[in-house]
């Protein structure tokens, strides 16, 4: 359960649920939770996308390109 949190969280905030999916599975190499891990990294991405959220690393960079000096 807290595996599928974390990939979610990942997934949500970065916005690539394959990559979430992906990272979790290889960091933990279990594959058995694979069906629920799926799912959250699917729907959490899609809750941030209708939420009108912005993927950290675009706002990261929008925040260090338009910095005054």
């Amino acid at each position: 359960m807290a595996l599928s949190s974390i990939g979610g969280l990942f997934a949500a905030t970065v916005r690539a649920p394959l990559t979430g999916i992906v990272l979790v599975a290889e960091l933990t190499s279990r594959f058995g939770f694979l069906g629920p891990l799926i799912i959250t990294c699917i729907v959490a991405s899609f809750t941030a996308q209708v939420l009108g959220s912005k993927p950290i690393y675009e706002s990261l960079l929008e925040r260090t390109l338009y910095m005054p000096s």
